[in-house]
């Protein structure tokens, strides 16, 4: 027996023969589901894990599969439907359960271009015609050079050569027959030196030696790199799967068209092989025969579902009938499948290797799984040693850890009480005496004695103590390969690894509120380095799945975290520790992302470990859940490009904004397309106004870069801020240094901060970012606010810094509380410092006209406020802005109160009667924005006219309200009362932030008022009339002859009835309208007429 993977490769003969090869096809096929798993644990052709059915015919002949089903409910048995291929007896086929709707699946591959070929090609100093467009199919390329691939001079491995050349045009035009049939491209790349391709216009791939994201057409690559297909190499790929196949390649026409540049001048050689190959669905043959070097990737079809526990997976035929099922049970996990032994026919047996896409002759049948022991104690802390009984079940035995391993037959075996004498982790499991079962999971506690949380949450890490500390492996230590000097590159601390390992979560209160599985990581950049590391703890569904728990106070809407961080403080670790958290939580209320905050304790494998702040993770998961955008429907870029989707609307961001002219009238509105702008002006603000040395490559390259859209038509890009730990001065810097210009102008110039230079040179955009950076110097950064926040955090951590000090203090962390006070209290001293030449450099910068104090004032005290630019702050009140950029004043009236007039000393600002005003600020400037009361200046009135009250008021309403009291009784919200009951009415007008009442006006017209119109009707008729109390009523029409014609109930109704009721299929006649009350009966006359 062997695996089928499907990703077959056929020669030409071969496939011209398929139709004639005669298969033995079972009548009554034998298809099994033979192992599986819906905990993930197979990675696909794209790299993502997930579900798994593998599928085994057992019958001796062959079987189309497209003949049959697969399904996770029984009730819906043609969920999904095989591919169009045959399964070989014998043979096993593995299902990806992903859950993807368009799992399209290759029978066979072919080649679209192959190197070859013959190609156009351009080369020479300057670009072709038209080349906006040269990548694009239908473009021109009759007057290029014609020739065989690959092209290129030197080495003597080029069928066209060519005279050294910095870069070469390549094009390669193919015919698609049908691009449903293609399920899959693949691209190769062998050059010499660097690459960009395109397939119709669409970039698909480059090499990474370009010095920016859009190189002209004949700049160099920064370094060389070599082919390698003429030494027997296998070049470069990329595999692009159905939906983005989709949307490169279109039935007829395409272009491949491939940009190949030299390393230099003085390049001695230059090489040019691409080759695109493709995954076809059905078992047509229409292209060319595939090059023998090429390895298919192992592509396996995808089901339309993804599998869970307490399922049945079901096999059916076209008719519908069962042909194998198997229910999941709940206690399969990544690493425990359940599998048939032998393949196909044998009994259901738990696998503890599981083995997806393999025969499972190799496993071990395990009849199930041991059942946990039973702890009776608790995890938490306790203040002297503690006993803990375990229960083992029946015909089992219990062993036990303390360092985080999880138990096996070798630990020391549980034969009584286990005495915890100080803080330690217990890690308890049990094996089965008896039959072949698996052992059963491992139950974790945490005690902790004799300590405390200061009330703060606890995180009770615990994993094997190798995956910490063993020499090669562990992800704690320096491991083999460290250098010599900080910050240790090459160290196990900067390798990319993850651990399985298990975690208790503690609230501050002490409670226990999760436990789960996961993978750990080490997180951060130098700060790897310090004694104390970062962790990244990442909550796979593989494992437990999500987090399902509010882990930052300040963000309790946040409730289900994918993954995390436990960060050590960065670089302000060995000083304030909260650097970050100040930085992060200043920015509440403003337009940036930024990650939530929440300090803890931490505990590895029982150890004490110290302080840290729980951090969100800038990824697609923050997105969806800070901003409810589906991660999957994102784009998230970092400094190197993109982390999810692509970086294609960046890079052409770049190109329109910083190609539009600053002067052109609809700059703003242009950029305004391409970046959130609330969100760009104050994440520019706070990073230049903190002064963040690891940013913007100010001083080293490129860093701390992140930002996002979501992936749709009209979204705009938005910046993340993090790591502000080198900010406000951290080793060496000081308040003097202008970080705009530095933003403007880094020593290491990328394309954030060439849009960030141009874009200031921009008027409208110029004073948008002043006023906005006054406003949250005025505000945000002012020493009151600064210092309440920097105090709230301080206080959090005060009480657990001792602990904290006296665990870290000889291994760089702060020698002191004392030490760690001043690091807190340096912080707020810069920031008061900072103020001043913020402003100067905002002036500097920005070629403003100097700074003018601002007075603002409401008159009389507590009758308006005043918004001023972004902020609204309380009056009277004082700030600096600059001249040169007009402010804006939005007065703002309290309730009872109406606007009036400003009153102001500068000479140059608009109409001092319009609420809303702009103001030049040639000097110091005082406003003062004056309100009446209401009461003084709208009076509202009720006008009677004929069977009618309405309302009026004195001055323009902007959006007024009404409410009508009849009696006291509200009978109407609308401008005007029909037909009025005799009585007393009262009238509340409201608007704006005025509320008027009228004076009582009295009806007495002697009757009830009901009002038919028209009459004679038509086909309408309009019944008005008010009911001054709720009453329960009945309205009726009645012919000439006393018969019942139409009729509708009313409960409790009260107030204005005006309804126009449908009376175009009664007869043309004369009709009575009954109203009925519990206490009075109400009738009136119309006629009917065509």
């Amino acid at each position: 027996m062997h695996k089928t993977s499907f990703s077959l490769k056929f020669s030409t003969k071969q496939l011209a023969l398929w139709g004639m090869v005669l298969f033995a096809v079972s009548a009554h096929a034998q298809l099994a589901v033979n192992e599986f798993n819906s905990k993930r644990g197979f990675t696909d052709e794209t790299g993502e894990d997930v579900d798994w059915i593998e599928v085994f015919n057992y019958a001796t002949d062959s079987v189309f599969l497209a003949d049959y089903f697969l399904s996770d409910n029984p009730d819906n048995l043609d969920k999904w439907q095989f591919p169009n291929t045959y399964l070989g007896s014998q043979e096993l086929i593995t299902i990806c359960a992903s859950g993807k709707e368009n799992g399209a699946f290759p029978s066979h591959w072919e080649a679209l271009v192959v190197a070859e070929n013959i190609w156009k090609y351009w080369t020479g100093s300057s670009p072709p015609p038209n080349y906006n467009d040269w990548n694009q199919s239908g473009y021109n390329d009759q007057n290029w050079n014609s020739g065989q691939g690959g092209i290129g001079y030197g080495d003597n491995d080029d069928n066209t050569t060519i005279a050294a050349t910095p870069s070469i045009l390549m094009r390669k035009e193919f015919q698609i027959v049908d691009v449903l049939d293609i399920t899959h491209l693949l691209f190769h790349a062998d050059y010499d030196d660097g690459f960009i391709a395109y397939l119709n216009g669409v970039e698909i791939m480059r090499s990474d030696n370009f010095a920016n994201s859009s190189p002209s057409y004949n700049e160099f690559t920064t370094y060389d790199k070599e082919a390698v297909m003429y030494d027997g190499g296998i070049p470069e790929s990329q595999l692009f799967d159905t939906d983005e196949v989709q949307n490169l390649l279109q039935s007829g026409t395409n272009v491949l068209a491939v940009r190949v540049h030299n390393a230099s001048a003085n390049s001695s050689d230059m090489s040019s092989n691409f080759f695109l190959s493709a995954g076809i669905a059905s078992m047509n043959i229409n292209y060319q025969s595939l090059p023998t070097w090429i390895q298919t990737p192992l592509v396996l079809p995808h089901a339309d579902f993804k599998l869970s526990h307490g399922e049945t997976i079901c096999i059916s035929d076209s008719n519908e009938i069962i042909v194998d099922s198997v229910y999941i049970p709940y206690d399969i996990t990544r690493s425990i499948s359940r599998g048939r032994l032998p393949d196909g026919t044998g009994n259901w047996c738990y696998f503890n290797a599981p083995s997806p896409n393999e025969s499972n002759s190799q496993n071990t049948c395990y009849s199930g799984i041991t059942e946990t022991p039973v702890l009776d104690l608790a995890s938490g802390w306790y203040s002297a040693a503690q006993q803990v009984a375990v229960t083992t079940p029946n015909n089992a035995t219990s062993y036990y850890t303390t360092n985080g391993d999880v138990p096996d037959r070798n630990d020391t075996e549980v034969n009584g009480p286990i005495v915890i004498y100080n803080t330690s982790v217990l890690s308890v499991r049990t094996f089965s005496d008896v039959g072949q079962k698996l052992p059963s999971a491992v139950v974790d506690r945490t005690y902790i004695i004799d300590e405390d949380n200061h009330g703060l949450p606890v995180v009770s890490i615990i994993t094997t103590e190798n995956h910490l500390w063993d020499w090669n492996s562990g992800i704690y230590v320096m491991g083999p390969n460290a250098s010599a000097s900080y910050p240790y590159f090459g160290s196990n601390f900067w390798e990319p690894w993850s651990r399985n390992s298990r975690m208790e979560f503690f609230d501050g209160t002490k409670t226990k509120q999760f436990d789960a599985v996961f993978d750990l990581e080490i997180h951060g950049g130098w700060s790897r380095a310090e004694p104390q590391k970062s962790f990244r703890i990442d909550a796979k569904s593989k494992y437990t799945g999500d987090i399902e728990y509010s882990l930052i106070s300040r963000k309790p809407e946040i409730t289900s975290y994918n993954n995390f961080n436990l960060r050590n403080g960065g670089q302000h670790g060995i000083f304030s520790r909260i650097q970050d958290a100040i930085m992060s939580r200043l920015a509440d209320g403003t337009h940036i992302d930024r990650m939530g905050y929440q300090a803890c304790i931490v505990y590895l494998n029982g150890t004490y470990w110290g302080l840290y702040g729980i951090r969100e993770k800038f990824d697609e998961h923050y997105v969806e859940s800070n901003h409810g955008v589906d991660k999957d429907e994102i784009q998230l870029l970092n400094r190197e490009g993109a982390l999810v989707g692509d970086d294609s609307h960046f890079l052409e961001s770049h190109q329109i904004i910083t190609s539009t002219s600053t002067s052109a009238p609809n700059f703003v509105e242009v950029l305004s397309t391409r970046f959130d702008l609330e969100n760009y002006i104050d994440y520019f603000v706070f990073e230049t106004y903190i002064q963040n040395r690891d940013w913007m490559g100010i001083d080293w390259e490129l860093n701390n870069i992140k930002l996002w859209r979501q992936d749709t038509l009209g979204a705009t890009w938005r910046y993340m801020m993090y790591d502000t730990d080198f900010a406000f001065g951290l080793y060496g810097g000081n308040i003097y240094q202008n970080y705009i210009d530095k933003a403007r102008n880094p020593s290491y110039p990328n394309q954030h901060s060439q849009i960030f230079d141009h874009i200031l040179d921009n008027a409208d955009f110029r004073c948008r970012f002043a006023n906005r950076y006054d406003d949250l110097i005025n505000t945000t950064f002012q020493v009151d606010r600064f210092n309440a926040v920097t105090d709230e955090l301080k206080s959090e951590l005060a009480p657990a810094i001792p602990d904290h000090v006296a665990n870290w203090s000889s291994q760089m962390g702060p020698n002191s509380y004392s030490y760690w006070l001043n690091a807190v209290n340096g912080i707020k001293s810069y920031n008061s410092a900072r103020i001043a030449t913020a402003r100067q450099h905002l002036n500097q910068s920005l070629s403003l006209q100097g700074q003018r104090a601002v007075d603002l004032a409401a008159y009389p005290l507590n009758s308006g406020h005043i918004q001023l630019n972004s902020i609204t702050p309380e009056l009277p009140w004082d700030g600096i802005y600059h001249g040169g950029c007009p402010i804006t004043a939005q007065a703002i009236p309290s309730f009872g109160f109406i606007f009036s007039h400003w009153y102001s000393n500068a000479t140059d600002y608009n109409n001092a009667l319009q609420d809303s005003i702009n103001v030049v600020l040639a000097a110091n400037t005082t406003l003062v924005a004056h309100f009446d009361s209401c009461k003084n200046v709208v009076e509202g009135t009720i006008q009677q006219e004929e069977r009618m009250l309405k309302a009026a008021v004195s001055i323009a309403a902007t959006d007024p309200t009404y409410e009508w009291f009849y009696n006291g009784i509200l009978v109407s919200t609308d401008s005007v009362i029909y037909n009025p009951l005799d009585g007393n009415y009262r009238l509340t007008i409201r608007f704006d932030s005025c509320e008027i009442q009228s004076e009582v006006a009295s009806v007495n017209n002697g009757e009830y008022g009901i009002h038919l119109f028209p009459n004679p009707a038509v086909d309408a008729l309009t019944v008005q009339f008010l009911m001054g109390q709720p009453e329960n009523m009945t309205l009726a029409i009645y012919n000439t002859a006393g018969q019942l014609v139409w009729e509708s109930n009313y409960t409790n109704f009260v107030g204005q009835f005006n309804t126009a009721l449908d009376v175009s299929t009664f007869a043309r006649d004369l009709y009575f309208l009954r109203i009925t009350t519990p206490t009075k009966t109400y009738a009136r006359k119309f006629i009917l007429i065509d």
